[in-house]
């Protein structure tokens, strides 16, 4: 290992292993010391530093920042209690097993409309869509979370109280708009959030032609996404259902799902004539 290479951070060098992990294919890696070489040989590349021979005459993982090593391989664990890696058994080596992608990391990293694999990334692909209420980002953070500690109900939860949130805060929007409020204003206060949403529908539903396409299209869709979420977690009525989750790939749908879902919202509430939140600007 060299102190004297430059030191990552977890989500730079998170993002290495996942892209090697996809460039593997079915087959994966056979042990981890060839992670450690095929991470160095990517940082190499990125950093833009040559890779001659006798650079690596000690193998490229030498070349490696020894805080990098030690992280690399917490990422590998992480990854496979996350669900996105796995261990198979080598039938050339019985005593190391091979590393692959699961089943599940083929549609989560690769497939989705909007891939993420950290929070900082789901943060980032939701906050480029839309601007976000700093009281639902709280929630939001905590979804993701605990998605990523496999604990799939809370994450339903924190992510049901992040969907009624914006859905109301766009009713209120609705409510106070000089042009349409008066179509929003029977839609009771005292309702639960479901029925709200209902009624949302009908009051909307005269006046979508009157509004650009982006701001409507697929709005049947994002709204039912919202009551999906919400019905998760809690009942018609409000309480908690106190049901098994759903499996982790139906939660990192809901997760891709909110983020069309957010942006719709913010589109209408432009046109109904909100003055934005100003767009979260992530921590580097």
């Amino acid at each position: 290992m060299s102190t004297n290479q430059r030191e990552h951070s977890y989500g730079d060098l998170r993002e290495v292993v996942v892209e090697i992990m996809l460039d593997e294919g079915e087959h994966g890696i056979n042990s981890l010391d060839r992670v450690l070489e095929k991470t160095a040989l990517e940082l190499c590349k990125r950093d833009g530093v040559a890779t001659g021979r006798q650079r690596f005459s000690h193998g490229p993982a030498s070349q490696l920042h020894p805080g990098d090593s030690e992280l690399v391989l917490e990422i590998v664990w992480d990854l496979a209690r996350q669900g996105i890696l796995t261990f198979v058994p080598d039938a050339t080596n019985p005593n190391s097993p091979c590393l692959r992608r699961s089943r599940f990391s083929e549609y989560a990293l690769r497939r989705s409309a909007h891939p993420f694999h950290s929070n900082t990334g789901f943060m980032k692909a939701l906050c480029w869509e839309a601007d976000i209420s700093p009281d639902a980002v709280v929630y939001l953070r905590e979804a993701v979370s605990a998605f990523y500690m496999d604990c799939l109900l809370s994450t339903c939860v924190m992510l049901s109280v992040a969907a009624e949130g914006e859905f109301l805060r766009l009713l209120r929007v609705a409510k106070n708009s000089r042009p349409y409020g008066r179509l929003f204003s029977r839609i009771n206060d005292g309702l639960n959030v479901a029925v709200k949403i209902v009624q949302f529908r009908e009051a909307i539903n005269p006046i979508l032609t009157l509004f650009p396409k982006p701001a409507i299209d697929e709005l049947d869709h994002n709204l039912d996404t919202a009551q999906t979420v919400i019905r998760t977690a809690r009942d018609q009525s409000g309480q908690p259902t106190g049901a098994l989750p759903p499996s982790r790939d139906q939660v990192y749908l809901y997760l891709q799902n909110f983020i069309p879902f957010a942006r719709q919202a913010m589109l209408l509430r432009q046109e109904l004539n909100e003055s934005p939140f100003p767009r979260i600007v992530q921590a580097h």
